[in-house]
């Protein structure tokens, strides 16, 4: 539980203040607000689920199993693709505020689901 928690919190922290402070860099104070609350929204209504999921399928398999087997293959898969697709947003021609504002929403939503693993862990310990 605490490998997934961590995480959670690791690529979110990352990604968080990767593109803040590309936003606070370039004065984009209004995209900064808009991204964080983008990112609750996401991290309520989406990555809270996937959280769930996450807690679900640790509980049924234990702590004791392998590191990787904190997500499925499925989220796994999901995690590669977004990797790309950030490694895309950021090599392609796309401004670097939009770039920025995705990241910051996408790290805070993370960020925001993580607690509910960290209340798990918690409870668990």
């Amino acid at each position: 539980m605490l490998a997934g928690a961590l995480f959670w919190s690791v690529v979110g922290l990352f990604l968080l203040v990767r593109g803040g402070r590309i936003l606070v860099e370039g004065d984009h104070y209004v995209m900064v607000t808009a991204a964080l609350a983008l990112g609750t929204a996401k991290g309520l209504l989406v990555f809270e689920k996937s959280a769930r999921k996450n807690i679900s399928r640790i509980l049924l398999r234990g702590d004791s199993s392998c590191l990787g087997g904190v997500f499925s293959f499925k989220a796994w898969g999901v995690i590669l693709v977004m990797i790309f697709l950030g490694r895309f947003l950021r090599t392609s021609h796309l401004a670097h505020h939009i770039y920025a504002f995705v990241i910051t929403a996408v790290g805070w939503g993370l960020l925001v689901a993580s607690r509910v693993i960290w209340q798990a862990w918690v409870r668990k310990a």
